[in-house]
């Protein structure tokens, strides 16, 4: 470090409080530290206002447009989770937990496919039911697809309409735009249709939306 008239470029790298460089920079008897000094203040000033790198701009813009993209109106969170071959949807808002399988126990005089039993979830009973049932899926998945999946099971909760029921596999959250649903085709009348909202493609599979309001509204009436 040079006197503030005749200052040395990035002297504080070579020549600074920890430099072993002799004679010592006459200026630390005053400033007793570089970030003291005039020299270094000035250098750190230049930092800022220097002028902007080449394409800097653009490399900005291109970010900014992109984060734009990634929110257009309309876009929703869903959970995608698969339930035998099958993969399906349904708004991230309705999901509370998820969670490893617990013991299930039955309900006497209740002889419902859908219904599965009641299960401790926290201290409260909750119910559990099959969406493999409400569905109408076939069982597509062989044995040895069976050993391997990792299965969970899914508390969604709207309005404290609660219900469990266990998944396959689960995919995780993911951001949807309306520009990817497709039309639900009407040509097979089956209860997965009719629970279906919109399709949209994923990772290479076909993903199924499905309708909560009515989805919730089934699993009501199918219990009772």
């Amino acid at each position: 470090m040079q006197s503030i008239e005749q200052p040395m470029e990035n002297c504080w790298k070579r020549i600074g409080v920890w430099g072993q460089e002799q004679p010592r920079c006459a200026m630390l008897k005053q400033v007793i530290h570089c970030r003291n000094c005039e020299v270094f203040t000035r250098a750190g000033r230049n930092l800022l206002e220097r002028n902007l790198p080449n394409k800097y701009e653009d490399g900005w813009t291109q970010v900014f447009a992109e984060k734009k993209q990634e929110e257009l109106p309309g876009t929703v969170s869903v959970l995608i989770f698969r339930i035998g071959e099958q993969w399906f949807a349904m708004p991230a808002q309705l999901l509370e937990e998820i969670i490893t399988p617990q013991p299930l126990h039955t309900i006497p005089h209740r002889n419902n496919p859908v219904l599965l039993g009641a299960m401790n979830v926290h201290g409260e009973i909750q119910l559990c039911v099959s969406l493999k049932e409400l569905l109408e899926l076939e069982n597509e998945v062989d044995e040895e697809e069976k050993r391997s999946t990792y299965k969970r099971m899914i508390v969604v909760n709207k309005e404290n309409n609660r219900w469990v029921f266990p998944v396959d596999e689960i995919y995780g959250i993911h951001r949807i735009h309306p520009k990817m649903f497709e039309n639900v085709p009407v040509t097979v009348a089956k209860a997965k249709t009719a629970l279906t909202k919109h399709l949209f493609a994923w990772e290479g599979a076909s993903v199924a939306l499905l309708d909560d309001e009515l989805l919730l509204y089934k699993l009501t009436r199918s219990v009772q």
